[in-house]
């Protein structure tokens, strides 16, 4: 996948595509599966906010069962299941453990009611040939043996615990990232850093039609036209911001709820611990790695989406929270990374609270409800569903537009990196079988870990250069052949890609100056950066891990 602006240039696409979120990233690998030309743009970096941002759950929302949204909890079920299926290198059962004390605010058995009708909803978990995807049923644990497994929670006012499944996605920058590179596999057109400044727009007496967009290369600031048969806005928590350069009134409007998450060194052991607050609120420590992440809040944001981050305020408030319930207590200072996102809801006037809003999607179609033809929105929604939203989304455009119609085939082939066969086990035994004799063992795992069955792509970097073997950072297993081919393969332009949305060492705890410096010149030799931009660089990723105060 290479970066280049020509390929957008004088010819008309099926289909176009803002946004390289999760979102629009669906899109266009269900339309380009489908056989439809396809173009997708990204302002940024491909899921450079909210779809990278996230708790790194694969959930039905057993919390969308009280605020009656089944519809949404049995969409969400079902789309765990193909994720397993078509991420198998990313998507994997996670143990989860809800204990209950003498204040948890909902009723025992009103939890168990509730995970019963889970498991319900959930009737297909198991259809998959890998037996190691299986999820098992929920059960009741007494308070000894639920200290058993988390000894770190508080024992006061313990009760017990219930201990269901739901998954993991292991890496959802990565995971985001191979819908792209899938989608252009299948001969989609794509590109970072290309911002839409305005839409193309016809008008006769019929109304507005949208046939294209003003997209400019926000590396050379040069502008140019990209022409489109249907438009997709995909832009996520700027969804409403990107509709309007129609500039005209719209009724969709979108709200941001502002979700934080804060990264420890592990603090506990191997499940999820869902927490009920006294506030009939959830928060979640996540095990990640060597690291327990704590998330997440939920809170309106009304300020600009591009300036979103964790401050002070923010991460202390969140830790007094956690202080409360857990005996182990934390402060700012035992936080090694931090990290905000958006999530972008459909504004309801009838719920006052982000937490209990829908996380329905939305598809609109602009010419029914806007007279603006040639243009589709989709707003909301979440990462479990988002292949579902896609499907729903191309299949809309198929019907509306008097394109030729073709069943989805997302839910049912791998993306690019899942191509692994039956068993993930069995591929990664296959693995060692090849390489275990020339690289070490714990290279294979690490490769195939984040890149899945992408991981000899990397590997033919250090066959013809074996200087490319040579370890980032002596705390982690990256070599420098990952940094050629995430800018030579998977189109980073800058350091903040590489290392939070290509290898992912951005995401862990602390990275040495030495190690940033090794990228850093790396990377500014193959893009060609001066030392000036190569400082900055470094300054830049350095700011993003801080908190603001």
């Amino acid at each position: 996948m290479r970066r280049d602006l020509q390929k957008f240039q004088n010819r008309t696409f099926d289909i176009l595509v803002i946004g390289g979120g999760v979102s629009g990233a669906s899109i266009a690998w269900d339309a380009a599966l489908r056989g439809h030309s396809v173009a997708l743009i990204e302002r940024k970096d491909f899921g450079h906010a909210t779809s990278a941002a996230t708790s790194k759950l694969i959930h039905g929302g057993l919390r969308y069962l009280a605020q009656g949204d089944i519809p949404v909890v049995r969409e969400s079920l079902r789309e765990r299941r193909y994720l397993e299926l078509n991420m198998p290198h990313q998507v994997f059962p996670m143990p989860f453990l809800m204990p209950i004390y003498d204040f948890t605010p909902t009723a025992r058995w009103m939890l168990g009611l509730g995970l019963t009708l889970y498991d319900m909803l959930a009737w297909d978990r198991n259809y998959i040939d890998d037996p190691d995807k299986h999820l098992d049923r929920k059960r009741w644990l007494s308070k000894e043996k639920a200290l058993m497994l988390e000894p770190g929670l508080n024992q006061n006012g313990l009760k017990g615990a219930y201990y269901y499944y739901d998954a993991l996605n292991r890496h959802p920058n990565r995971s985001n990232l191979e819908y792209i590179l899938s989608a252009a596999a299948k001969g989609a057109i794509v590109a970072n850093y290309v911002a839409c400044d305005d839409f193309i727009v016809e008008e006769n007496e019929a109304g507005k039609k949208v046939v294209g967009v003003v997209a400019r290369d926000m590396q050379s600031g040069r502008a140019f036209p990209i022409r489109s048969k249907v438009t997709v806005n995909a832009s996520g928590p700027w969804g409403d911001i990107v509709l309007g350069k129609l500039r005209q009134t719209s009724a969709h409007k979108l709200t941001r709820s502002k979700g934080i998450h804060l990264l420890f060194p592990r603090i506990h052991k191997n499940t999820t611990i869902a927490l009920e607050t006294k506030k009939k609120e959830h928060m979640f420590l996540i095990p990640w790695r060597d690291y327990t992440l704590l998330g997440t809040t939920d809170t309106e944001f009304t300020g600009n989406p591009d300036e979103v981050g964790v401050t002070r305020d923010d991460a202390q408030s969140f830790i007094d929270t956690y202080n409360e319930y857990f005996p182990e207590r934390k402060t700012l200072d035992d936080v090694v990374n931090s990290y905000a996102g958006l999530r972008p809801l459909v504004a309801s006037s009838s719920v006052t609270s982000t937490y209990k809003a829908s996380r329905k999607h939305e598809i609109v179609y602009h010419k029914k409800d806007d007279n603006v033809d040639g243009l589709v929105s989709v707003f909301g929604g979440k990462w479990t569903t988002s292949r579902a939203l896609a499907e729903e989304t191309v299949n809309l455009i198929e019907k509306r537009f008097s394109f030729s119609r073709h069943k989805s085939l997302s839910h049912k082939t791998p993306v690019i990196g899942g191509e692994v066969g039956g068993r993930l086990a069995h591929y990664i035994a296959e693995a060692h079988k090849k390489w275990d004799n020339i690289y070490p063992i714990d290279l294979i795992d690490h490769l195939i870990e984040i890149y899945g069955a992408l991981y000899e792509r990397v590997l033919d970097y250090a066959i013809k250069d074996k200087s490319l073997l040579r370890p980032i950072d002596s705390e982690y297993a990256f070599i420098h052949a990952e940094i050629y081919y995430a800018i030579e393969q998977e189109m980073a332009l800058t350091l903040d890609d590489f290392l939070r949305r290509r290898c992912g060492m951005g995401n862990m705890g602390f990275i040495s100056d030495s190690a940033l410096l090794s990228i850093t010149n790396v990377m500014g030799d193959l893009l060609r950066w001066d030392n000036t931009r190569r400082k900055e660089e470094v300054a830049l990723f350095k700011k993003s891990r801080s908190l603001i105060f």
